[in-house]
């Protein structure tokens, strides 16, 4: 009789990393949980290599490849479907080099946002930090379209190295050579980095991550307004950023958001970083004073210096905020705590759940008004109350972050589901289109891609690529 996938990988790499499992421990968004058959933990890329030659002896054998599992509110470690192998990366964590005088370190699946961030410390360069755990994954997050204080970090995604279903290792983007050459991703000919973002192409066994200059001075401008004004705040602020004033994403956290991480209640905050050479964030912040004052929508206006290790923002949120755009994600896992009561490990088996709803909205005050009706709708529909925050990517688009916290009780998990849902469904007919989806709601890559066949295309490059389905994670396909 033909031995099991299991034993067959346990025979030929470190029979440590093979763990035989049914289903996973719970995931902090209280989904299903999917049925695999068997959990992998490669302690180097040879052993990953043999996992994925391994696979296709095995017809209908399917690979879920995670980078650390912290995808927290979208699904944390779950697949799409039952049936796979749960492949975890979390080993795969070297930084293989750094280089802070032309700005690039290429870093492994397992390599942490806190990890790099430290390493930078003392130095010319940064990192562009989310506000998740400083345990998650830079990697796992880039791939799936995270957002930093700077930017979307696919724009950090320079080079990345491929583990294609075939077994083949191939390189892809910008890589450093024996002689020095500018960083530039796209090459020539067809682009290959992002082909591989979002996609189960294969698996990314490590990248190329651009870091930044740090700047000369670095500031944080808070001030508030309330919800009756934030039309005309949005108008105000959408002129600020499409000129220039502000540097990197520009956040507002709502009443909601704000109770949720601790910020001030009642009122809606902005954190507006400021930064270049001294002398122009002087005259950026005196402006920025000014046309706050004048504006009869914007109160309790504050401004902070911000230096690596120093933080003097008045609660959690300004701390983490300001530490996050001096590329320091050591304050993040006290937010994480404050809103989840758990450590990072032991967020997906705690009893706090939290689901996370992540539409593109044009920057406007139509379209965050609409918004807004949209959340008090669910609201009035399911009695779930959700959170919003901000994130203004560009003087154009907005990152709307909307969160729901829940006790993990049988019906507030059900109703945060069907909240869920109902996002789904009223902030697409409205145009507003999710640019990362979670496992319960994968059908939604369809319908919401605007390119005519566009869909069928990536079937079937997948079909080609990976003819057996060895790689799954479909949340995109």
């Amino acid at each position: 009789m033909k031995e099991d996938f299991l034993s067959y990988i346990a025979s030929r790499v470190d029979g440590e990393c093979v763990v035989r499992a049914k289903r996973l421990p719970d995931n902090v968004s209280a989904f299903r949980r999917r049925k695999i058959k068997g959990i992998l933990r490669p302690n180097s890329l040879i052993d990953l290599q043999q996992i994925v030659i391994g696979a296709s002896e095995f017809p209908n054998t399917r690979l879920h490849p995670v980078s650390i599992g912290y995808n927290w509110g979208l699904g944390s470690r779950e697949d799409v479907a039952d049936g796979s192998y749960l492949v975890e990366l979390q080993k795969l964590n070297a930084v293989r080099k750094i280089d802070t005088d032309q700005g690039w370190a290429i870093i492994e699946p397992g390599v942490t946002q806190g990890e790099l961030s430290e390493l930078l410390i003392g130095t010319q360069k940064m990192l562009n930090i989310t506000a998740s755990s400083a345990h998650s994954s830079f990697l796992g997050n880039a791939l799936d379209r995270g957002v930093g204080l700077r930017h979307q970090r696919t724009e950090d995604l320079v080079g990345i190295e491929v583990l294609l279903p075939t077994g083949k290792i191939i390189r892809v983007g910008w890589w450093p050579g024996s002689v020095e050459t500018p960083i530039y991703p796209h090459g020539v000919g067809p682009s290959l980095v992002q082909f591989f973002t979002q996609s189960s192409f294969g698996v990314v066994t490590a990248g190329v991550i651009k870091l930044h200059t740090r700047p000369e001075s670095t500031h944080v401008v808070r001030f508030n307004f309330s919800r009756k004004l934030l039309s005309p705040a949005i108008q105000t602020l959408k002129k600020w950023v499409a000129n220039g004033l502000s540097s990197g994403v520009l956040k507002i956290y709502d009443t909601t958001a704000n109770s949720t991480y601790g910020g001030s209640d009642g009122l809606y905050t902005v954190h507006l970083c400021v930064d270049g050479l001294s002398d122009d964030v002087s005259q950026r912040i005196g402006l920025i004073k000014k046309l706050c004052e004048s504006s009869q929508v914007f109160t309790n206006v504050t401004s902070n210096s911000v230096t690596e290790g120093n933080y003097p923002g008045p609660d959690v949120i300004a701390n983490l905020v300001e530490a996050a755009h001096v590329g320091d994600s050591s304050l993040n896992d006290t937010l994480l705590r404050k809103t989840l009561g758990a450590r990072h490990d032991k967020v997906d088996t705690g009893g706090t759940g939290w689901i996370f709803f992540l539409p593109l909205i044009p920057f406007t005050a139509d379209a965050l008004e609409m918004a807004y009706q949209l959340i008090d709708e669910v609201h009035n529909e399911t009695g779930v109350l959700c959170g919003a925050t901000i994130n203004a990517l560009s003087g154009d688009v907005i990152d709307l972050v909307v969160s729901i916290a829940f006790k993990k009780s049988e019906k507030e998990s059900a109703d945060s589901l069907t909240a869920l849902s109902k996002l789904h469904e009223k902030f697409t007919a409205q145009g507003f289109i999710p640019y990362r989806l979670g496992v319960e709601h994968a059908k939604w890559a369809d319908p919401i891609t605007p390119g005519v066949g566009e869909r069928s295309f990536v079937r079937e490059l997948k079909q080609f690529i990976d003819p057996n389905n060895i790689i799954s994670n479909d949340r995109y396909l």
